[in-house]
Parts: C-alpha cells; structure tokens; sequence
C-alpha cells in the first residue's frame, strides 16, 4: 500500500509539474520579453557609440495583435535607439489574420534617433502580403532595403553601411553594389535567413544581423533532441540558430541571429524568451 501510494503521488507531481510546464509555454513565456546587449566592436579611441536596436519575426496573428507589439514597443522606444532595425516576417499569414492599421500605428510609435531599417522575411511574400508588407513598414516611418545599401552618418560624421538582402527562400537575394562597403567606417548586413551568412563571408561586412530562427521556440534542458527537430523544421536556421556568432578568428565580424518576438506553427515558447537585441558601435 505505501509503495502504491508513493508512486500515485509522484504520478499526480509529474501530471501537475507538465501542466504547468504546458501553461507556461503558451500562455506566459510568449508574452514576455527580454532585452540581450553587445559591443559590435571595441571602443578603443572612438568618439562616438551609436546604439542598434534590433527586433525580428513578430508574427502578427489571432493571439499575438498590436496590444501585444505595443509592449514591444514600449521596451524598444525604452533603449533610446539610435537606429532601429527589423529583420523580417511582420504577420504569421496574411490570408488568416491582418490589421494593418494598427499594426502600423503601433510601428510608427518606434522612435529612432537616425534611421529605422527593414528588409524581407518569408511570410512577407506568403498570403498576400508582398502586396502590402512595405507599403505598411513605409507609412510607419521605415525603409525597407531590398538588395539595396543605405548609409546612416552619425554626429561626429562618421557612416554605417546598411545592406538589406531580400529574402532567401521566397525572394531574389541579390547583393548591390559592394564596392560602397569601402567608403563607410561599419558596414552590417541584413539578411533574414542566417544560414545564407556563408555567400556572403568574403564580402568583407563587420557584422551581420539575421532571424527567422525563432532558436527553435522550445529549447528544454537536458533534451537537446527537441530543440533540434524544432530547428530541423526551419530552412536556413540549422547552423546559425540563435545568438552571437564569430564568423572570423579574430573576432572581427560577427553574426547575430536574433530570436524574435513572435511565434509560429504553435503558439508555444519554452526556454526562448523573446527577445530585443542592443547592440553598441564605437566610431
């Protein structure tokens, strides 16, 4: 009887532990948010530190609407960004759920102090919304790069070279004119799938910034085997998965696979909190 005993009661702690588990996953740790920061380079004598802000993959749905983004909102406009990056995928699917207007009210919120950058995720082609992803980032005061460079000079007249690539797996990635890399004092790429990061290693970039991994959405500890078959399920994010990545010995340039906001396939995270990157410049 105390042996049937023990083994109900750790059978009920077992059920209640992974009930919670679950609640946790899809009610709590979708909706938090976290912000991780990193020196790009060293300070050395610069005069000058310009402050990135980059978020990525908010995957606007039915249980993730502009009250939701409006948190993230709130905690971007809080790092007082000098420039403000989005690395793609702003709705899950178009065709299922869409509320532009707000969605770009809420974006026109983001206040940056030089720039506020965008380029091409997946679901920006998927469900219609090719038609109306940059027209929705425009009117919310972003420029949307699509194999294009943009220069952002800073106070002390230093320039950050911007190249935003289109998307690898429903666009024409294409890189522009390169040569332009040598007339800026950083140069940082933005590309959303961050395994496509190896065409591009020769071209000389200081850093560049990537998403579309989600890092898996579920990484539990001590069962690595799941967190992989997630990433499995995600073209182009096996390799890069979630982080900073040195991409040269010297530390020199590196990549950041930034591990968004939203959620897609299930409306789950555990053990990926979402995320705001910072990063910090010294020129």
């Amino acid at each position: 009887m105390k042996f049937l005993k023990r083994l109900f009661l750790f059978l009920t702690a077992v059920l209640l532990a992974g009930g919670l588990c679950v609640f946790y996953a899809f009610r709590i740790e979708p909706y938090r948010l976290t912000v991780n920061e990193y020196p790009l380079n060293s300070r050395g004598e610069a005069s000058d530190e310009v402050k990135i802000v980059q978020f990525s993959d908010l995957h606007i749905k039915e249980d993730f609407t502009s009250e939701n983004l409006e948190k993230t909102v709130r905690l971007i406009n809080e790092q007082n960004p000098d420039i403000v990056i989005f690395t793609g995928d702003l709705y899950d699917n178009y065709a299922v759920y869409r509320d532009d207007e707000h969605i770009t009210e809420q974006l026109a919120n983001i206040h940056a102090r030089y720039d506020k950058i965008a380029i091409w995720g997946n679901r920006d082609y998927g469900g219609g919304a090719a038609r109306q992803y940059e027209a929705i980032m425009e009117q919310a005061g972003f420029t949307v790069l699509k194999n294009e460079n943009r220069f952002v000079t800073t106070e002390n007249g230093k320039t950050i070279l911007f190249t935003g690539l289109d998307d690898s797996m429903l666009g024409s990635p294409n890189m522009p004119d390169s040569s332009e890399l040598s007339n800026s004092d950083y140069g940082i790429l933005l590309t959303h799938e961050p395994d496509t990061v190896e065409y591009y290693l020769d071209y000389g970039y200081n850093a560049v910034l990537s998403g579309h991994s989600h890092g898996g959405q579920v990484d539990i500890p001590f069962l690595p085997s799941i967190n992989a078959a997630a990433l499995s399920a995600t073209s182009l994010a096996e390799k890069y998965s979630g982080g900073m990545y040195h991409l040269s010995s010297d530390g020199s340039s590196k990549l950041y696979v930034n591990t968004g906001i939203g959620t897609t396939h299930i409306s789950a995270r555990f053990g990926v909190v979402p995320e705001v990157a910072v990063f910090y410049i010294y020129l």
